[in-house]
């Protein structure tokens, strides 16, 4: 049984706010995000709300999954549920805003990008470090990525595993907004009331349009990308990954 309430909702002039609960990192898993995606479906037969605040408690946004404590006896069954959960919340129709306090790192990068906006402030951290581990991206991060940053950034980021600080994440459009992390939910209210103002139905028409089958592709990537992690998941490479990230240490591959 858990202690704490790990997603805490709120409502406030037609906007919801979706706080993650797992302080400092909120590491996800397949109920976590099935949680979120629920609500998120919840909402567009809910015509009172016409935007979402997605945000979390700690130091962190999302720091993705916690590689050092499984919950699951078969990692490859509790990815695939992951990644289906995934595909629902970027079917779900009501604008969405990721407040990035801290790290949105590997997957909690994903669940950033899944987001319309982030808004960052200089202490965010952006990062798709999925080859320092020896292991593949996932969440759809191969199609969203892209289309936020360009492809040849998103093959910088991925290839390369940089930490982008919130400033750097906002030269290159990652991030929408960047002001003082004391004023970051201040700036996402803000953004929810523009988005507020607007006629609900034709911008839930343009946002459809603008992500042009985004949850089709990504329903079909992360067959892909699921696979993929699989195949790296027996290797040497990614033990030694999850080591050397554990120890906080360089990693020392070996291709096998």
């Amino acid at each position: 049984m858990k202690d704490q309430q790990e997603l805490i909702l709120d409502y406030k002039n037609h906007t919801t706010y979706i706080k993650i609960n797992r302080p400092p990192n909120n590491y996800f898993d397949a109920d976590l995000i099935c949680q979120i995606a629920d609500i998120l479906e919840k909402m567009d037969q809910d015509d009172n709300c016409r935007s979402i605040i997605l945000h979390s408690e700690g130091k962190h946004f999302c720091a993705g999954a916690d590689f050092t404590k499984s919950n699951f006896k078969n990692e490859s069954e509790a990815y695939s549920a992951l990644y289906d959960q995934a595909v629902r919340m970027f079917r779900t129709k009501k604008p969405i805003i990721a407040v990035v306090q801290g790290a949105a790192v590997g997957g909690g990068l994903g669940v950033a990008l899944a987001a319309d906006f982030r808004i960052a402030c200089m202490e965010s951290r952006f990062s798709a470090n999925f080859a320092k581990l020896g292991f593949h991206q996932g969440f759809g991060t191969t199609i969203t990525l892209p289309r936020v940053v360009g492809p040849q950034m998103a093959k910088k980021m991925l290839l390369t595993g940089v930490r982008l600080k919130g400033d750097e994440a906002f030269k290159i459009e990652l991030a929408d907004f960047l002001v003082d992390r004391s004023d970051l939910m201040n700036k996402a209210e803000e953004l929810a009331e523009d988005l507020n103002s607007s006629g609900p139905l034709g911008l839930q028409a343009i946002r459809h349009t603008i992500n042009d089958g985004i949850a089709d592709q990504i329903e079909q990537i992360v067959k892909w990308e699921h696979s993929e992690q699989d195949r790296l998941r027996e290797t040497e490479d990614f033990k030694e990954g999850i080591k050397a990230s554990i120890e906080r240490r360089v990693p020392k591959f070996k291709g096998s």
